[in-house]
């Protein structure tokens, strides 16, 4: 029942989305929520489990996940449309590690209360999806998240023993935190988004 809840909560996400953008009001507000609630995965929910289990090497890797993005654009040469897209994939990769850990929280006599967090939180997960990934990379790629999600979460629900050996290990740790330092300009892409969005409605307003 658990991982059918989150699978539903999950896929809620982009229907409530596209719901609330009919309205300026409420298109804001979902931003700023969205904003928050993916502030709120990266440094509550990955950050300070890949830095307990990877050390302080995990704070070397986060600060190369953060300069990673301005790497590419400024020092490689990577044109902003590719170096987008691989902030999308790295997104994708860091939902995916997140879902195996989501997979295992699942499972019953995990706690009395985790369940119920980790179904809860894919509801803003759905919609961060949906708003920042389909309109990047487009529908297909956007659907491709959500089923990578939602397989890993099913495969690490029905094999959480070996899966709780994987994620306790350093190697995974580190990785997560270069990857969620790279998530740090997803959060600040999704800021830019809405406050761009703020502006123009204004100035439409103050046009009539």
């Amino acid at each position: 029942m658990n991982l059918l809840l989150s699978t539903l909560a999950l896929l809620l996400g982009p229907l409530i989305y596209t719901l609330a953008g009919r309205s300026r009001a409420s298109r804001h507000a979902l931003d700023a929520f969205i904003l928050v609630a993916v502030a709120w995965i990266i440094g509550v929910h990955i950050i300070p489990v890949a830095i307990k289990t990877g050390g302080l090497l995990a704070i070397a890797f986060l600060l190369a996940g953060i300069a990673f993005p301005l790497v590419m654009q400024r020092f490689l040469h990577v044109a902003t449309g590719t170096a987008h897209f691989a902030m999308m994939f790295l997104a994708a990769i860091a939902l995916a590690l997140h879902a195996i850990i989501d997979g295992v929280a699942l499972v019953p006599g995990s706690g009395d209360h985790l369940p119920l967090a980790v179904i809860l939180h894919r509801l803003p997960v759905g919609m961060a999806i949906w708003c920042t990934f389909r309109p990047a990379i487009g529908n297909a790629s956007a659907i491709a998240a959500f089923v990578i999600i939602i397989a890993a979460t099913g495969l690490t629900f029905y094999s959480a023993t070996p899966v709780v050996e994987l994620a306790e290990s350093r190697n995974l740790a580190l990785f997560q935190a270069f990857v969620s330092g790279s998530l740090i300009d997803l959060v600040v892409t999704l800021g830019r988004q809405a406050w761009n969005r703020a502006d123009d409605d204004a100035g439409r307003r103050r046009e009539t």
